[in-house]
């Protein structure tokens, strides 16, 4: 995947480079993480640092292939501090639009509220509430779940994790 320069106004200009998306540009199934740490930063590429095995092992136990994902975040740069502030979510979303609308018909999997938050514009969601039950966008269905660096901290929370990428791949057919 090429790499990318920063969104227009983002705030995280100064921490460090923007991290592109990776995957199949023909996949049927894009996840949206919050946005890159430092592993990600290290690689230019997202989700390869201990959250990434968290999702490798559960897409893995949902039945899904790597080859059929592809991959991107809601901010594309590593924030400071730790977590995405709306100005940043706001300033990266043109991207994030052109990441989804590459992938027609696909469904899209939220990874945390951020990502949830990016790919809905909407606030007040309870990710505990709601996790798993597909929201209506323009671009069809998005199925909200837990981040991976959560079930990291709270691996008893990892079965909801795998049935909701279960459920996305059901509404892929693949």
């Amino acid at each position: 995947m090429p790499t990318i320069d920063h969104c227009p106004g983002c705030p995280y200009r100064e921490f460090g480079p923007a991290v592109g998306p990776r995957g199949n540009p023909a996949s049927r199934i894009v996840l949206v993480g919050e946005a890159p740490g430092k592993n990600e930063i290290e690689a230019g590429r997202p989700f390869v640092g201990p959250a990434g095995h968290v999702l490798a092992e559960a897409l893995a136990e949902a039945g899904i292939s790597e080859a059929n994902l592809f991959i991107t975040n809601a901010v594309a740069c590593m924030p400071h501090p730790v977590h995405p502030w709306v100005k940043a979510i706001d300033a990266c979303r043109g991207r994030l639009v052109l990441d989804i609308e590459a992938h027609p018909r696909a469904v899209v999997v939220a990874l945390g509220l951020t990502a949830v938050r990016a790919v809905t514009g909407g606030r007040g969601f309870r990710m505990m509430d709601s996790h798993g039950v597909e929201l209506a966008t323009v671009w069809g269905p998005v199925v909200p779940t837990l981040h991976p660096a959560r079930v990291l901290r709270r691996p008893t929370e990892r079965p909801m994790l795998v049935a909701d990428l279960k459920h996305a791949r059901r509404l892929t057919g693949i």
